[in-house]
C-alpha cells in the first residue's frame, strides 16, 4: 500500500498525475481523438507541427540522412536546425507507435504527458529545498502544469519540455550554490539546450538575474567566487557539449531568420495595464494567441503569498528588492519593445507574444512557495489591500467586456469568489488539515477553470476533415510511388497543409518553418511563387518551371475539392496531361516533360541577368540560358480588355490603373475578356501590390482559387488548347476590399513548342543515380562542348559539396538560387553532399569536450 501510495498519492506523484487526469478529461469531454469525433489539432499544431512528427519517425525508423536535410522541405532545405527547435523532445518517441491516421490521439497523450512532467519538476523542486511539506507541494507546484503559459500553448508542444525542465535546472543550480559540484547543473542546462535553443535562450537570461539574486543569500558570501566559477564552468562546458546542435543551428539562423531585421526602439508595444486582466481565468482567445498580452495567470493562493514575500521580514530587504527588480524586468519585457526584442532573441515574435511568461508563473510559484508558512494570516493591511485590489479589478474588467472579446461575466465571478475564499479561508482556518484542503480544492478549482474557458475560446479541426487530408495526401503519395521509381516531386494543386511533403513522404515544393532560408525564399521571388519569412509556396507554376524543378506530378482537385475550400491553385494547362490515378475529390496528371534532379545545360546560364520583379522574364532567361540560347522569345505579351464594371469605376488603364467601389456594402465586380490566338498556355500576370485577400476570380463562370500570394507578383494560369475561345475572367472584390491597385496586371503567352524544343534538348543528358538518399546524390552524368554545365534542381546552399570524378569542385548558383556545378566535355561521375554549415565544426567540439571531461575523471580518479 505504501509503495501504490508514493506512486499516486505522495505530494510529488500527486502533482504528475493531477494535470494529466484533469487534461485529459477536459479532451475526453471536447470529444478529442481517441475519445470521439474531435482532435486536438489546433493552429500551428494542425497546419505545422504534426507532419514534423510524422517526419520524425520517418527519420528514425527508414532514412536517418533525412536527420540533415530534406527534399520534402520545399525544393530541398537544412534540417538540423529544424530538428533542434522542432523535433528534439525525448517524448516524440512515443510517437513511433504512430500512424499518420492515429497520430492526433497520440499527440493528445504526449501533451497531457508533458504537462504532467512539469507538475513533477516544479513538485520535486519545492519538495528538494524544502520550501514546502505534505500536499501544500502540490497546492503550489501544481499551478505551473496548469498555468495560463501551459495551458494557452498546450498546442505547442516544442516548447513544454523546456519550459517543464526549468525547475530541474534551478534545483540544479541550488546544487551547485550549495557546494554539491557543478555536474548536475551541466546535465540539466545540457537538457534545457537540446530540448529548444528558443526557450534556452530566455531560460538563460533568467539565470542571469537569478544567480545574483541568489547571492544575497549570506549563506554564499565566503564562497561567492568559487560558486562562479562553477557556474560559468557548468554553463561553458554545457554549451561546448551541445555545440554539435546549436551551431548548425545558429548558421540556418544566419542564412534565414536573422536576415528580417527588428526595428529597436524605446517604446510600448501594449498597454502594461492590461496585464491586470490576464488575472482573469480564461482571459484568452484567438485575438490573444495573435497579439494579445502575457498568459501568467496562477491561482490566488500564489498571489496573496507572493506578497508575503514581499511584506516578510524573514528576507533580507536588499534580496526581496533584486527580487521585485526581477519581476519587473520580466513583466516590462512582455511590452516594452527593447527587452520584448532581447527575451525573443531579437525577433518579435509572430503570434504567441511573450513565449517567456512561463518565467513569471515559475517565479511567483518559487517566491510564494519559499515563503509561505501554514499558520501564516494576511495582517490589515494586506486584507484592506487585496479586497481594494479585487474590487477594482472586478469592475474595471467587467467594463472591459464590451472591448475585450476574451472577458465574460461568468469569468469575471470566478475571479471574484475565487479571491474572495481564498483571502477568507486564509484568514479564519486553523492551521490544519482542513485549511489544506479547502485552500486546495480552491486552487484546483480555479486553475480547471482557466484551462477549460482558456481552451474553449479556440475551435479544433475534427476527426473527419483530418483523416480526409492524411488519407488523400498518403493515396496520392502511393499512387504516384506505384506508378513511377525514379525521382520526381509533386506539385499539389491539392493542399492540406504547407508540410504534405512530410506527412506523405514525398519530394514537395512547399514549406512552414521559423528557419526558412531566405535563400530558397530568394530563389522563389525569382521564379514568381509565393514565399514569405517562414514560408514557400509551389502554388504558380508554369510550363516552365515545373519541368526545370523536376514537378513531375500535379495534383488536381475535383468538384469536392473546390467546395470544401482545400483547392490552393487551379492549372489549365494540365487539362490534357496524362491521368494516372484519381480518388474521390483528387486526380494525379503527369508531366511528360519534367526533368530528373540533375542535368547537362549551358553555362550561359550563368550569365543572364535575372531580376525579382520579373519572374516571368526570369523564367525565359533561365531556360533560354541553360538550352544555350541568347535571347529567343518565349513568352509574349498578349490583348485583354475590360468588358464591363459592375459596382466599380476604373482609372487608368488594365496594367496599372485602379477600381474602387462605388457603394462598399454591395461586392464590385471587374470583368475582362481575351481570346487567345494559339493554343499555347496563358498566364495572368498580377504584381506584389495587388492584395488577394478578400477577392474572388472565376474564370468562364467557374471558381478560380488562388492562394493569397502575400505581396508577391505571381501568374495564373488561365488557358491552354483555347485557340480561338473568348475567355471571360470575373474579379470580384467582397467585404473588406474598397479598392485595389491593378498592380502589373497584364496577360502573357508562352510560346510551349519553343518550350518543348528546349526542354528536349535538356532532356539528353540527365543523371543516372547509382546511389541515393536524402544528403547524398551519386551518378553518372554526360557532359558536353554545349552543355558543360551540370543542373540541379537543388537550392543553392553552402553546406552542399560536389565532387566530380573524384575531384572536390565548387558549387556556382544559377537563377539566385539554384545549385549546379561547372565541368569539362565528357562523361562525368558526380557526388553531391550536404553536411549543414558548421556542424563539422561543432560536432568535433562536443567530442573534444567529452573527451576532455572522460580523461579529467580518470585521472582524478587514479
Amino acid at each position: 500500500m505504501k509503495r501504490l501510495h508514493n506512486l499516486f498519492l505522495s505530494p510529488v506523484s500527486l502533482t504528475f498525475w493531477l494535470p494529466i487526469i484533469i487534461m485529459t478529461f477536459y479532451f475526453a469531454g471536447r470529444e478529442m481523438m481517441p475519445f470521439g469525433s474531435s482532435t486536438i489539432l489546433t493552429v500551428d499544431l494542425g497546419q505545422q507541427y504534426l507532419d514534423y512528427f510524422v517526419q520524425f519517425k520517418h527519420t528514425l525508423l527508414s532514412d536517418p540522412s533525412s536527420f540533415f536535410y530534406s527534399f520534402s522541405s520545399g525544393l530541398g532545405g537544412n534540417m538540423l536546425g529544424e530538428w533542434s527547435y522542432y523535433l528534439m523532445s525525448p517524448f516524440n518517441l512515443i510517437f513511433l507507435l504512430a500512424t499518420p491516421k492515429s497520430i492526433p490521439a497520440w499527440i493528445l497523450l504526449v501533451t497531457v504527458l508533458k504537462l504532467g512532467f512539469a507538475g513533477f519538476s516544479m513538485a520535486w523542486l519545492i519538495k528538494k529545498m524544502n520550501w514546502q511539506q505534505g500536499y501544500w507541494i502540490t497546492i503550489f507546484a501544481i499551478n505551473y502544469p496548469l498555468s495560463a503559459w501551459f495551458i494557452a500553448n498546450d498546442l505547442n508542444l516544442l516548447w513544454l519540455d523546456t519550459a517543464a525542465l526549468l525547475p530541474l535546472l534551478i534545483l540544479a543550480l541550488e546544487r551547485l550554490l550549495a557546494g554539491k559540484g557543478w555536474g548536475a547543473f551541466t546535465l540539466a542546462l545540457v537538457g534545457v539546450i537540446l530540448t529548444n535553443y528558443y526557450i534556452a535562450w530566455m531560460i538563460g537570461l533568467f539565470l542571469l538575474m537569478y544567480l545574483p539574486w541568489r547571492f544575497l543569500d549570506p549563506m554564499t558570501k565566503h564562497h561567492r567566487g568559487h560558486l562562479l566559477f562553477n557556474f560559468i564552468k557548468g554553463g561553458l562546458v554545457s554549451v561546448l557539449l551541445t555545440a554539435w546542435l546549436w551551431l548548425p543551428t545558429y548558421a540556418q539562423l544566419k542564412a534565414g531568420k536573422t536576415t528580417h531585421n527588428s526595428s529597436w526602439s524605446l517604446h510600448f508595444d501594449n498597454n502594461p495595464l492590461l496585464l491586470f486582466l490576464k488575472l482573469i481565468p480564461g482571459s484568452f482567445d484567438f485575438d490573444q494567441l495573435k497579439f494579445g498580452q502575457a498568459n501568467f495567470l496562477v491561482a490566488p493562493i500564489v498571489i496573496i503569498a507572493l506578497w508575503g514575500y514581499f511584506t516578510s521580514k524573514k528576507f533580507k530587504w536588499t534580496e526581496r528588492t533584486f527580487a521585485f527588480l526581477i519581476v519587473a524586468i520580466l513583466f516590462l519585457a512582455t511590452c516594452f519593445a527593447p527587452l520584448t526584442l532581447l527575451f525573443h532573441g531579437g525577433q518579435y515574435p509572430v503570434w504567441y507574444p511573450a513565449r517567456f511568461s512561463f518565467i513569471i508563473s515559475f517565479f511567483f510559484i518559487l517566491l510564494a512557495a519559499k515563503s509561505y508558512h501554514v499558520e501564516w494570516k494576511p495582517g490589515i493591511f494586506t486584507r484592506i489591500l487585496f479586497l481594494a485590489a479585487i474590487v477594482v479589478i472586478t469592475c474595471w474588467s467587467a467594463n472591459k467586456i464590451s472591448t475585450a472579446a476574451y472577458l465574460d461575466r461568468f469569468e469575471i465571478l470566478g475571479f471574484l469568489f475565487a479571491y474572495l475564499l481564498t483571502l477568507l479561508f486564509l484568514i479564519i482556518l486553523p492551521a490544519n488539515v482542513i485549511k489544506t484542503f479547502f485552500l486546495g480544492a480552491i486552487t484546483v478549482a480555479f486553475l480547471i477553470f482557466n484551462a477549460s474557458k482558456t481552451l474553449d475560446h479556440l475551435s479544433y479541426l475534427t476527426k473527419d476533415s483530418y483523416e480526409s487530408g492524411a488519407n488523400r495526401v498518403l493515396a496520392i503519395k502511393s499512387a504516384a510511388s506505384k506508378h513511377d521509381q525514379s525521382w520526381y516531386r509533386i506539385n499539389e494543386g491539392l493542399t492540406r497543409t504547407s508540410n504534405d511533403g512530410f506527412l506523405g513522404n514525398f519530394s514537395s515544393g512547399n514549406h512552414f518553418s521559423s528557419l526558412l532560408s531566405s535563400q530558397n525564399s530568394f530563389l522563389y521571388q525569382n521564379l514568381g511563387q509565393i514565399h514569405g519569412d517562414s514560408r514557400i509556396f509551389y502554388s504558380n507554376g508554369s510550363t516552365i518551371t515545373d519541368s526545370l524543378l523536376g514537378f513531375k506530378y500535379f495534383v488536381q482537385a475535383k468538384s469536392t475539392a473546390v467546395q470544401s475550400g482545400a483547392q490552393s491553385t487551379v492549372r489549365t494547362d494540365y487539362q490534357q496531361a496524362p491521368t494516372v490515378s484519381q480518388g474521390s475529390d483528387w486526380i494525379l496528371k503527369e508531366n511528360t516533360s519534367a526533368l530528373g534532379l540533375a542535368y547537362a545545360g549551358s553555362t550561359k546560364a550563368l550569365t543572364m541577368k535575372y531580376s525579382s520583379n520579373y519572374p516571368l522574364t526570369n523564367q525565359e532567361l533561365l531556360l533560354n540560358g541553360l538550352a544555350g540560347h541568347s535571347n529567343k522569345n518565349i513568352i509574349g505579351l498578349a490583348d485583354m480588355s475590360v468588358k464591363s464594371l459592375d459596382n466599380l469605376t476604373m482609372t487608368g488603364k488594365i496594367f496599372a490603373g485602379t477600381v474602387a467601389k462605388i457603394n462598399n456594402s454591395n461586392p464590385g465586380v471587374l470583368t475582362l475578356t481575351f481570346t487567345p490566338i494559339t493554343n499555347d498556355p496563358y498566364y495572368l500576370k498580377i504584381g506584389s501590390y495587388f492584395d488577394l485577400d478578400n477577392v474572388n476570380f472565376s474564370l468562364n463562370g467557374k471558381s478560380f482559387t488562388q492562394s493569397n500570394a502575400g505581396n508577391n507578383t505571381v501568374a495564373l494560369n488561365v488557358a491552354r488548347n483555347q485557340k480561338g475561345i473568348p475567355q471571360t475572367l470575373t474579379i470580384t472584390l467582397l467585404d473588406g476590399a474598397s479598392s485595389r491597385f491593378l498592380d502589373g496586371f497584364s496577360l502573357y503567352s508562352y510560346n510551349q513548342d519553343v518550350i518543348d524544343q528546349d526542354l528536349k534538348t535538356l532532356h539528353q543528358h540527365q543523371i543516372k543515380m547509382t546511389k541515393s538518399n536524402s544528403r547524398k546524390i551519386e551518378g553518372t552524368i554526360t557532359t558536353t562542348t554545349d552543355q558543360s554545365l551540370i543542373m540541379t534542381s537543388i537550392p543553392s546552399d553552402p553546406g552542399w559539396h560536389a565532387k566530380v570524378d573524384g575531384k572536390r569542385v565548387k558549387t556556382v548558383s544559377v537563377a539566385g538560387g539554384l545549385l549546379a556545378v561547372k565541368t569539362k566535355p565528357g562523361h562525368h561521375h558526380l557526388v553531391l553532399t550536404y553536411t549543414p554549415p558548421l556542424f563539422t565544426l561543432g560536432f568535433s567540439i562536443s567530442i573534444l569536450t567529452v573527451t576532455s571531461l572522460v580523461l579529467t575523471w580518470y585521472f582524478k580518479k587514479k
